[in-house]
């Protein structure tokens, strides 16, 4: 009985833990376009300098942008178009 109860608070606990996990991740606020465009700026003179193969240059803008969002405190984002 004690086993059950045991695993009955500690599913309970994972699922609140989860919630709130979920509930943080989307408390995330979208970075204004603005913001978006000259972190996308920056990042494709970056990118320049570092001579990137143009097929690297689309996933190292997104990278490089959502890094920078997530340290500001924004929502990631799926694509820059």
């Amino acid at each position: 009985m004690q086993s059950s109860n045991l695993i009955h608070n500690t599913l309970a606990a994972m699922l609140i833990c989860s919630t709130v996990m979920s509930f943080t991740a989307a408390a995330r606020p979208q970075a204004p376009m603005e913001d978006v465009l000259s972190l996308k700026e920056a990042c494709q003179q970056i990118a320049l300098e570092e001579q990137l193969p143009e097929n690297e240059v689309g996933p190292f803008l997104l990278d490089c942008v959502n890094d920078q969002l997530t340290e500001m405190g924004y929502e990631r984002l799926t694509s820059l178009e």
